[in-house]
């Protein structure tokens, strides 16, 4: 009987050692690298040093240029902070179409349109991107994860609303308990709750994320937005 126990502690340990080591693909590496140059655009437009990103963010300088130069791929809760140190949402940071004078906001997309980045442990792809525009839609993978790979909870300004497509997604909340959903479910809540999004099963989840833009705030200028967390 202690044996069993023993080879059963054994095989989780080792399922979550599998799990833990994260590498990085080719694909995954020219995303992390497209997004870190991104990052130091959105610094350098802003006039920031790295030092001045890192006081503003709380994310060491060190940090940030690892993730500027492709040294390193961010969390969510990382680049959500850095996003925050830089007052901008993935719309900014992926690019966002601008509306000539007097045009009315109407967009459409094609399947598999939308820009896309990587993050530890999810994959984001912004839909429609517009400054304009004061809800931002995205579609997100989330790999399978423990809370502390993902870099915990994180908040941020605005509202947002999550569906799940497909896969079950784990809903964690800063004083709440971890809330399961399966393929249908949505919820609909405060971002400025520290939260993140986890995946059970090996599948992972695929989920509607849609983030009503930072309240009071010109759009174009907002806040980081919210996936689930990496590092």
């Amino acid at each position: 009987m202690m044996s069993k126990e023993i080879s059963g502690r054994g095989r989780r340990v080792k399922a979550r050692t599998q799990r833990s080591v994260w590498r990085r693909t080719e694909q995954d590496q020219s995303m992390t690298q497209a997004l870190g140059e991104k990052v130091r655009s959105a610094r350098e437009t802003r006039g920031l040093s790295l030092a001045q990103l890192s006081s503003r963010s709380g994310i060491p300088s060190a940090t940030l240029s690892r993730i500027e130069n492709n040294k390193m791929s961010p969390t969510f809760a990382v680049l959500a902070r850095v996003m925050d140190g830089l007052e901008i949402d993935w719309g900014d940071l992926l690019g966002s179409n601008q509306l000539a004078a007097g045009e009315k906001l109407v967009s459409f997309a094609k399947p598999g349109a939308g820009r896309s980045t990587k993050v530890r442990h999810s994959t984001a792809r912004v839909l429609h991107s517009h400054d304009s525009a004061r809800t931002l839609p995205l579609l997100a993978h989330i790999d399978p994860a423990e809370l502390d790979e993902v870099g915990g909870l994180v908040g941020h300004r605005g509202e947002e609303f999550c569906y799940v497509l497909s896969g079950t997604l784990i809903l964690h909340m800063e004083g709440r308990a971890p809330r399961t959903m399966k393929a249908g479910a949505s919820a609909l809540f405060d971002s400025s709750i520290p939260h993140t999004y986890l995946a059970e099963g090996a599948e992972g989840a695929d989920i509607l994320i849609v983030v009503a833009r930072g309240m009071g705030q010109a759009p174009g200028s907002l806040a980081a937005n919210s996936l689930p967390p990496p590092k």
